[in-house]
């Protein structure tokens, strides 16, 4: 059976999408099929400090769960069993839920998610490890000019100390800024007042789609 919502109504593919671009209705639909909890202890387990932050995403789930007349638990209908096998696709694969959902990748990420301090972390980490390689190319670059005064080597040095720093600073920005997505976009979005640009990415876990490392300041 195909994971991918290729041949679904449009409609539906968005609903899924929409569904599973929030962590916490992830967990909804993981407890519910793990454990088919009542309305209470759903929300005792999802430590939510209302009902209606809740109902609110219960709401956005319609569709994928629905509620067992004779106990009164929530399970999943078969449209949020293929949810989860989707959203469970794209973390191993790292492709985005746009690509399983078969919808056109965003341009703008939702300014109410935030990488981590995890994701914040790793993101510093990578970018202290990728501008001590800038740097030490380009100490070995100034190295081979003065004793062997090869050109090529030189050149070979340049340009990938250029490349390491770029990705380097990129890593350093988003990681102080804390926006998720590709790192490539962090440089860019500092030209570009307001909106903050979205790319996915395939190599990094900072996916928006996919949830990982991130915070949400959405209830």
């Amino acid at each position: 059976m195909s994971v991918d919502l290729e041949g679904f109504p449009v409609e539906e593919r968005y609903r899924i999408f929409d569904a599973l671009s929030h962590p916490t209705r992830v967990k909804i639909l993981r407890l519910v099929e793990e454990k088919g909890l009542a309305f209470s202890a759903l929300k005792h387990e999802l430590g939510l400090e209302s009902s209606g932050q809740l109902q609110h995403h219960l709401q956005k789930l319609f569709g994928l769960i629905i509620v067992e007349q004779a106990s009164g638990c929530y399970g999943l209908t078969e449209t949020g069993r293929r949810a989860l096998e989707i959203y469970g696709s794209s973390e191993r694969s790292g492709r985005s839920l746009e690509a399983f959902c078969c919808l056109p990748a965003r341009l703008e990420a939702q300014k109410t998610f935030r990488v981590g301090r995890r994701g914040s972390a790793l993101r510093l980490s990578l970018a202290g490890l990728l501008l001590a390689l800038t740097l030490a190319l380009v100490a070995s670059g100034q190295t081979a000019l003065s004793v062997y005064g090869s050109s090529v080597s030189v050149g070979f040095g340049v340009s990938a100390a250029v490349i390491l720093g770029f990705f380097g600073v990129s890593f350093l920005i988003a990681g102080l800024d804390g926006h998720p997505g590709c790192e490539i976009t962090a440089i860019p979005n500092l030209l570009v007042r307001g909106r903050k640009y979205y790319c996915s990415c395939l190599i990094t876990p900072f996916n928006l789609p996919n949830g990982r490392l991130l915070e949400s300041s959405e209830p």
